[in-house]
């Protein structure tokens, strides 16, 4: 008599099966993102690297901007089409908060050219794409992009326009706005059949 398979190896074997218009899982978020930031970030330290140390603030610019279109399109690329909206929200919330902050303090940079220090914008939009990763699919996805923010911060220091008491304060921020926009993603609901003594038996489960 034919028997089937148990039930414990029925997801498994579904997501083996290949689909029409199958949705990437976070999985395959935790393996795009680092491999993208690293890209970037390499990308970014070798510009800065050939400019020579006067344009090192430039490769921050360039970072700061990279970071969160690079990580829109990951997210688009693998299906999370909700990440790609969280990310904006969180993005936004908190370059403008940062920018508010900037304006209410009047606390004075570094080299002396104004009283908009704290806390960094540069440092708040690389931490935004961080932090947001970080909620969305976890630090192991995230860690890479938190270098590359830490490595925007570290280009505004030496240039005289931030303290890290300003990097800080743009972390805080960021951590802040992920916490209010940004949640984790759940995968894709799976369902498995498996036949059993009495009849048959389905299973619904997610990966987290």
């Amino acid at each position: 008599m034919n028997t089937c398979p148990p039930i414990a190896s029925a997801p498994a074997a579904l997501g083996r099966l290949p689909g029409r218009g199958a949705r990437r899982g976070p999985d395959a978020a935790r393996a795009a993102l680092p491999a993208l930031a690293a890209i970037v970030l390499a990308a970014a330290i070798d510009r800065a690297h050939a400019a020579g140390d006067a344009r090192v603030t430039d490769a921050g610019t360039v970072l700061s901007f990279a970071m969160p279109l690079g990580a829109a399109a990951a997210q688009w690329w693998i299906g999370d089409r909700d990440g790609v909206r969280q990310l904006a929200f969180t993005w936004t919330s908190s370059v403008v908060i940062a920018e508010a902050l900037k304006q209410g303090t009047n606390r004075t940079r570094p080299d002396g050219t104004n009283d908009l220090s704290f806390p960094s914008g540069h440092a708040a939009r690389a931490f935004a794409v961080a932090s947001h990763v970080n909620r969305r699919y976890g630090m192991e996805a995230a860690w890479p992009l938190y270098a590359g923010a830490v490595a925007v911060g570290w280009t505004r220091v030496q240039a005289r326009r931030h303290d890290w008491l300003d990097v800080a304060g743009s972390l805080v921020v960021s951590e802040w706005m992920a916490r209010t926009w940004s949640s984790p993603r759940m995968g894709a609901p799976a369902v498995a059949a498996a036949r059993t003594e009495g009849g048959w038996q389905l299973q619904l489960s997610w990966a987290l």
